[in-house]
Order: C-alpha cells, then sequence, then structure tokens
C-alpha cells in the first residue's frame, strides 16, 4: 500500500511539472496575438504583417519539434525543456524592447524555436517517469494545461496592457518562464531522463527514420495539420474579429475566447 501510495505521489508529481512547463508553452502561443489592438497601432502594421508575426512563430515550431524530437533523444529531455522555457523567457523580453517589424519578426522567431522542444520533452519525460497505469491520466492533464495556457494568455495580457501598455505585458509574460524554470530545476531530480544508451536499442531497428513509414503517423499528421489550420486562425483574430464584426469590447471579445478554452479543457476532462 505505502509503494502504491509513493508512486502515486511520484506520478502526480512529474504530470504536475510537465503539465506546468506546457501551460507555459500554450501561453505562449497567444502574448503577439492577444496584444495585437495594441501592435497594430503601435507599428502602423496591416493584418496581413500581424498574421505574418503568427506564422512565422508556428513554422519555426512546426520545423523545430521535428528536429527537436532527435535532440532530446541525443542530450535528454530535461535539458532540453529547460533550455526551450528559458527562450521563451529571452523572445518576451526582446518583443518589449521591439521598435520594428523587423525586431518584431526576431521575437516571434525566438519564440518559435523555444516552443518548438515542448512536445518532444514533454511526452519523453511522461513515458519515462509516469507509471503506465496512470500514463493516459499524464497526457490528458498535459493537454488540458496547455488549454489553461491558451485561456489565461489573452485576459492576462489585455488587462496589463489596458491598464498599462503592450510592453509592461510582454515584461510580465517574461517573468512566467523564469518562474517556471525555478521550479522545474528545484524538481530536477522528478523529471530525470533515462540514460540515452537505454533508448539506443530501439533507435537501431528499422534506423532512426523508420517511423515515417507507418500510415498511422501520416495519418495523425493530417489530423493534426488540419485542426492546427482551424485553431490557428481562432487563436490570432478571434477576439479582433468579434471586435470588428459585432461591435463587441475588446473586454467581452477576450472573455469569449477564454470561455472557449476553458470549454476545451472540459472536453478534455470528460474524454
Amino acid at each position: 500500500m505505502n509503494t502504491d501510495k509513493a508512486l502515486l505521489k511520484q506520478d502526480a508529481r512529474v504530470i504536475g511539472l510537465v503539465g506546468l512547463a506546457h501551460g507555459t508553452s500554450h501561453f505562449y502561443h497567444l502574448i503577439l496575438a492577444a496584444l495585437f489592438p495594441w501592435l497594430k497601432p503601435a507599428f502602423n502594421l496591416s493584418y496581413a504583417e500581424l498574421a505574418m508575426l503568427m506564422t512565422v512563430f508556428f513554422i519555426v515550431s512546426g520545423i523545430g519539434q521535428a528536429l527537436a524530437g532527435f535532440v532530446v533523444d541525443r542530450v535528454g529531455a530535461r535539458r532540453v525543456l529547460f533550455f526551450g522555457i528559458g527562450v521563451l523567457g529571452l523572445s518576451a523580453v526582446l518583443l518589449s524592447a521591439a521598435n520594428s517589424y523587423t525586431a518584431l519578426m526576431l521575437g516571434a522567431l525566438v519564440a518559435g524555436v523555444g516552443n518548438s522542444i515542448f512536445h518532444p520533452a514533454d511526452y519523453t519525460i511522461l513515458n519515462q517517469r509516469v507509471s503506465k497505469a496512470r500514463l493516459a491520466h499524464g497526457f490528458s492533464v498535459h493537454g488540458i494545461s496547455g488549454n489553461i495556457g491558451w485561456a489565461a494568455s489573452p485576459i492576462l495580457l489585455t488587462a496589463i496592457a489596458a491598464a498599462g501598455s503592450w510592453r509592461l505585458a510582454l515584461l510580465c509574460a517574461a517573468a512566467l518562464p523564469l518562474i517556471v524554470l525555478a521550479i522545474l530545476f528545484i524538481n530536477r531530480d522528478a523529471i530525470r531522463p533515462d540514460p540515452i544508451g537505454a533508448h539506443a536499442a530501439s533507435q537501431q531497428q528499422g534506423g532512426t527514420l523508420a517511423f515515417l513509414k507507418l500510415p498511422s503517423v501520416w495519418m495523425c499528421f493530417a489530423f493534426f495539420f488540419l485542426t492546427a489550420l482551424a485553431l490557428g486562425g481562432i487563436q490570432s483574430f478571434a477576439s479582433t474579429g468579434l471586435v470588428k464584426m459585432y461591435g463587441m469590447s475588446l473586454t467581452m471579445a477576450t472573455s469569449a475566447y477564454t470561455a472557449y478554452m476553458l470549454a476545451s479543457a472540459g472536453g478534455m476532462v470528460l474524454g
């Protein structure tokens, strides 16, 4: 019985730490989109130029995510996770100091690099450190924490920007990864990686890229590509669109998006 309690405590600790990191990643998906109402007049940007910032962020994230998987296998998930969280904080500092569209683009690119590592690192840690009986719960919490990050970002950032400035909002956003990084470092033993050699045998069977031959991999890719395409539009322009189309206040429009993401998280809980 004591062994079961100890295992439950260990699993909950790992799942909670990974969920916290993943929520931070999703919070950063929207640090630019949430501030579009301030960035547009500040830099005299068109909606196409604003959309390009998000495009750069997600293209870098997508390409980097594929590459990050190999890096995780080489150096371990914990190191890669620490790196990604630190880069997210750096990106917010760069964005807060931006004085041109080029500087905003650079900040978006750096944020994309930081964001790219989370899924390979997170799922590796969950698979290595969570017992098989609770692995599905770990994946569920991982998804729910991401939705909470999406829901929290626009509410917090627009509130800070409205009370102060968009630069202040980004500086406050930069503090989040530093806090999360400190928490993860204190609990680093819980998310320690398995020895690199433990994965060597599995990698040698069929080659490193053998998984690309599996139809299920491409079916999952197609599914997530289409859902990401739709969700990306909602994330980036839901608040702005509701204001323009229905004359809603920015506060109400942002709250509507937050409700949408919280409802999505609720669906995951039921699932």
